[in-house]
């Protein structure tokens, strides 16, 4: 999709969390619920603006049991996973170590999208969206993307999906 004639640059990076709340069945934010958020999310998709990180399918991939339709989803959508850049991506997480060692080495069964989500964004100069919550513990092994984005040194925009509507001006009626 990136380079075709009719996308756009894209404008957001989304989270496992995300597309894990679309497509549950108890969330307001899945797409049973609010069927026109994920109808706009998709179009955002199709157009090139939202994309997402190779390390958010592999974190799908390893959810497969739990979430078979999001599976199939990300299956057929897989060229919205963005691969590594090693380079630049590499340069912001070995920036982050430093204070953030414990979230840039966490990992959970070998994948760990989080940092990856955070250099992307931060590289390619994105707003993350992800329904994790800030942690509120001074502990900085404890944090969460809203607070490796906050801090000032990366200073990456981070919303959730409510944000995300609010941020795009969209309505549902």
């Amino acid at each position: 999709m990136e380079g075709d004639l009719f996308s756009k640059p894209p404008q957001y990076t989304i989270d496992s969390s995300s597309l894990m709340d679309i497509f549950s069945d108890e969330k307001m934010v899945s797409k049973s619920i609010t069927p026109g958020l994920w109808t706009n999310i998709q179009e955002l998709i199709g157009q090139g603006i939202i994309i997402s990180h190779i390390e958010v399918l592999r974190e799908i991939k390893k959810e497969g049991q739990r979430g078979e339709e999001l599976y199939d989803w990300a299956q057929a959508y897989e060229e919205i996973f963005k691969d590594y850049n090693w380079e630049a991506e590499g340069r912001i997480i070995r920036a982050m170590s430093p204070k953030y060692g414990a979230f840039v080495n966490a990992k959970v069964n070998h994948v760990h999208a989080d940092p990856w989500l955070v250099a992307q964004a931060k590289h390619r100069g994105l707003t993350l969206v992800t329904e994790e919550k800030m942690s509120g513990s001074p502990d900085v092994r404890k944090h969460k993307l809203p607070n490796i984005c906050a801090d000032l040194g990366f200073a990456v925009p981070c919303i959730d999906l409510l944000g995300l509507t609010k941020d795009r001006g969209w309505t549902f009626r």
